[in-house]
């Protein structure tokens, strides 16, 4: 009965004792405050403020919950401020009267990173602040990295995860989602040796940010130092850049539409710069190889690179321009809805093999982006097309809301035939050079073409214009009158040189001087093109010339005039009433 007895009164006092295990002993706020900084103290870099009210349990393990609790660290870079947290504290130290935290639960944080007092990447410096701690746990946070040097505050929500490692030789560990602008993202990340860091040398490092609107992972090695950095290999896949930058609150002009982009990449970084090395970058279907640096000066970004492709199709990655013209064929007063961008630097080197520009192959192709100040210059260095040399440069910059454009071109030694066909005209071949120089300002295509001024010249040899036979109409001119409609589409005229010089003012084009020699006849052009009207207003003389090309003993002579809409020209002999459009005679010259 007494064993009983005494078997009652322990299995009451265990049972008390477990109950009392799990009651929460009120504790003085400024109390455990104490306990907690003097515990805390053993790193310099975290201090728990003033917190409310404070309650102990010992059972399922020994724990503080604080009220309106407040952590500070690196130098006031890093505040965490709860309204509850949990402290679960050494058990080993609770025997010997210490209240040591072990592990740090906050509900509902809101978590400051000042990225003005931090230094960037100091890992190391920021483990050895909660070094106190195991681990960190967050429940519906909020994340807010702000810093008034670089002129940004972010905020993110319903930040939830854990942070672990901070001890001295633990690998540091993250596991964090949250919602920032309503887009949802994860971040995981490992640190190997925090300490390691601390001393300047590099420690294996790895991370991954998954997201809808963006997605990079990296894995390599992370260095303190005089100049921090980190090295290894980088992959980062954009579905949409302006969905991207939307995101950030910037408003992307909509320059390029191959809006998706993926990076592969071994990278090297320090705080202003990063360097990519054996990138592959691939956006709307077109890849190319090579290696870019972005870099910071001044906080001013800046990309720069050399990139190559064995194929390359224009079209994909910039895309089509607004109409030309509109509905009712004349040219189109819309504005232009795009301006280079200011807010940052370019400068790329590309090389394609083969260069689809707009359905016209290019080969061999080096091409020169650079973006500076807001003026976008692309230049073709060099490219062979139609059996000679290319070369242009085209220069955009927006002035008071008006496009400004620059542009010049040469194209040597090439097969014009084959040129012009590939435009949609066949009117004229032969082998030579061509060369123009315009400049414009306007902020519709209308206002460009009413704008635009410059030079351009023509030198073509051992060509031919299709659809006249000058030679032909010169011996029937000596029979009869020239009927336009029945002898202007004889044949055509083989040439052994054209020479075209044209001055370009105010939307016209002026024919300075214009000469054709071929055998037995010599020509001459003068007269303007108006392409504002889209019209043709020139005279074209020619006559008959002997072996010296001199003017033939009893030579003949005619003047033709090729007027109207250059949509449907009309051509006729000059003086004559038929080469008026509205006598309902004379020929149509077909492109």
């Amino acid at each position: 009965m007494r064993r009983a007895a005494t078997f009652a009164v322990l299995v009451a006092l265990g049972g008390t004792a477990c109950a009392l295990g799990f009651v929460s002993w009120r504790i003085s706020a400024s109390t455990i405050a104490d306990h907690l900084g003097a515990t805390a103290g053993a790193s310099p870099q975290l201090r728990l403020g003033p917190a409310g009210a404070a309650t102990f349990r010992a059972l399922p393990w020994p724990s503080v919950d604080v009220v309106d609790v407040r952590l500070n660290g690196v130098g006031g870079a890093i505040e965490v401020s709860a309204p509850e947290a949990r402290l679960d504290l050494s058990l080993v130290d609770l025997v010997r009267g210490r209240l040591t935290p072990v592990r740090a639960s906050f509900a509902s944080p809101i978590v400051t990173l000042d990225l003005d007092r931090s230094a960037w990447m100091d890992a190391a410096q920021a483990a050895r602040a909660f070094a106190p701690l195991d681990a960190v746990s967050l429940a519906d946070g909020v994340l807010r990295v702000r810093s008034r040097e670089r002129g940004f505050d972010v905020v993110v929500e319903n930040l939830k995860g854990r942070f672990a490692g901070f001890a001295a030789g633990e690998p540091l560990r993250i596991d964090l989602s949250a919602t920032w602008r309503d887009a949802p993202f994860a971040v995981t990340g490992f640190l190997a040796d925090p300490e390691r860091v601390a001393r300047g040398k590099p420690a294996a490092m790895n991370f991954v940010v998954a997201s809808p609107a963006a997605a990079m992972s990296f894995k390599g090695a992370l260095a303190q130092g005089a100049v921090p950095g980190l090295a290894g290999s980088l992959s980062l896949s954009v579905p949409s850049l302006s969905a991207l930058a939307r995101l950030f609150g910037v408003h992307a002009p909509p320059i390029f539409p191959g809006d998706d982009v993926a990076v592969a990449a071994r990278i090297a970084a320090s705080p202003n710069e990063a360097a990519l090395a054996e990138a592959t970058v691939t956006s709307a279907g077109q890849t190319l190889q090579g290696a870019l640096q972005v870099t910071v000066p001044g906080g001013r970004p800046a990309l720069s690179g050399t990139l190559d492709a064995d194929q390359l199709a224009l079209k994909p990655l910039v895309g089509l321009a607004e109409p030309l013209i509109d509905e009712e064929g004349r040219w189109s007063r819309r504005p232009f809805g795009i301006a280079p961008p200011k807010d940052f630097d370019v400068d790329l080197r590309l090389s394609a093999g083969r260069l689809n520009a707009y359905g016209h192959e290019l080969a061999n192709a080096a091409v020169s982006l650079i973006l500076k100040d807001g003026v976008l210059t692309a230049t073709l260095i060099d490219a062979a097309a139609y059996g000679g040399r290319l070369k242009g440069e085209a220069k955009f910059g927006c002035a008071r809301g008006d496009l400004d454009i620059e542009a010049r071109g040469a194209l040597s030694d090439a097969d014009f035939g084959a040129a012009f066909s590939d435009f949609g005209w066949s009117g004229m071949g032969g082998r030579g050079t061509g060369e123009f120089a315009l400049e414009s300002m306007g902020d519709s295509p209308a206002a460009l073409v009413a704008g635009l001024r410059g030079s351009a010249s023509v030198r073509l040899e051992q060509g031919a214009l299709a659809g006249i036979n000058l030679e032909e109409v010169l011996r029937r001119s000596q029979r009869r009158r020239i009927d336009a409609a029945r002898d202007m589409k004889t044949g055509g005229t083989t040439f052994d040189r054209l020479k075209l010089k044209l001055a370009l003012s105010r939307g016209v084009v002026d024919v300075v001087s214009g000469a054709l020699a071929a055998q037995g006849v010599a020509g001459a052009v003068q007269g303007r093109i108006d392409l504002v009207e889209k019209s043709l207003g020139l005279r074209f003389s020619a006559m008959q010339t002997d072996s010296s090309g001199e003017e033939s003993q009893d030579a003949a002579h005619v003047t033709l005039d090729v007027h109207g809409p250059w949509s449907e020209p009309r051509i006729g002999v000059a003086g004559d009433k038929a080469e008026d459009p509205g006598a309902g005679s004379g020929a149509t010259l077909s492109p």
